[in-house]
């Protein structure tokens, strides 16, 4: 099959004349000019140039080409500025998938501001526990607790989070506070599923859970954290998460704590894309705001 990047050179040289001033203007050497030539000649089974005192001269087949690639070239240039177009356009749909609580607290925030900037783009969010397969398309963008394996993704840090240990008021007034090193001995405790956090089945925030009896397993984030409103129990929650959206829950044990990465994903295939950058970026404002700062 024909090499369609070889009639660039054909182009080059029947415009300039030489061999010199084609690779001049292609900003290669003169020999890959002639080897990409010798190289379509094969191709086509064809001579395309001869060499005259005047330069290089197109054949009879090469005049006879010339018009369908000359043609090719001005399809290939609008392709090219449609691509561009459609990659700097702020307008369209990014799909993104999330959690619910972080959704709520960092995402909605964001997606309010982009508004203001980029009417026109839309972004359709899912929230579910469930990940999504970036690379299959299922998704264009996704907010993970959890870093991705497959590093022909677009994997990039977003925030390192704080975790800590979380009641409501009334459960406190109920309960009395935990005691450190008692392994929760007396109380309630709220845990996400174990087949999604198994980590997080022996040990919270450093306190072993030998102690505690677990009243609730909530898949949801924004279940779990009513739960804790509701004053059901200890949970474990990130601080950066409940100083923006439950500032009522109280940390129960401030001198345990662990960090947790937030990772934004995204598909290569649609990373530079105008819309898809607007939306990263408001992103990243959300998760980088001065009020989160020192926490």
């Amino acid at each position: 099959m024909m090499n369609w990047d070889n009639t660039r050179y054909l182009l080059a040289v029947a415009r300039t004349g030489s061999l010199r001033a084609a690779a001049a203007s292609l900003g290669v050497d003169q020999a890959t000019v002639a080897r990409r030539l010798r190289t379509l000649e094969q191709e086509l089974n064809a001579s395309l140039f001869r060499r005259s005192p005047e330069g290089y001269m197109l054949t009879d087949s090469g005049r006879e080409l010339l018009p369908d690639i000359e043609q090719m070239e001005v399809i290939a240039t609008t392709i090219e500025h449609k691509s561009t177009g459609m990659n700097a356009s702020l307008s369209g749909n990014v799909h993104v998938a999330s959690t619910d609580s972080l959704a709520r607290c960092f995402l909605l925030p964001a997606l309010c501001e982009l508004r203001q900037s980029y009417p026109d783009i839309t972004v359709r969010l899912t929230t579910s526990p469930d990940i999504m397969d970036i690379r299959r398309g299922e998704a264009d963008l996704a907010i993970r607790s959890a870093r991705p394996s497959d590093n022909t993704l677009i994997i990039r840090r977003l925030a390192t989070f704080r975790l800590g240990l979380y009641a409501s008021e009334d459960y406190v007034s109920r309960r009395g506070l935990p005691k450190q090193g008692n392994a929760f001995s007396g109380h309630d405790l709220i845990m996400f599923p174990q087949e999604t956090v198994p980590q997080y089945w022996q040990v919270l925030c450093g306190e072993p859970l030998t102690g505690g009896h677990i009243v609730l397993e909530a898949s949801s984030q924004w279940m779990y954290i009513e739960a804790l409103r509701q004053g059901l129990g200890i949970g474990m929650m990130a601080r950066e998460m409940m100083q923006r959206c439950c500032p009522e829950l109280k940390n129960v044990m401030p001198t345990r704590s662990e960090s947790a990465d937030i990772w934004l994903v995204a598909n290569p295939d649609v990373w530079s894309a105008g819309r898809v950058q607007a939306v990263i970026a408001a992103i990243n404002k959300a998760f980088h705001c001065d009020e989160l700062r020192g926490v």
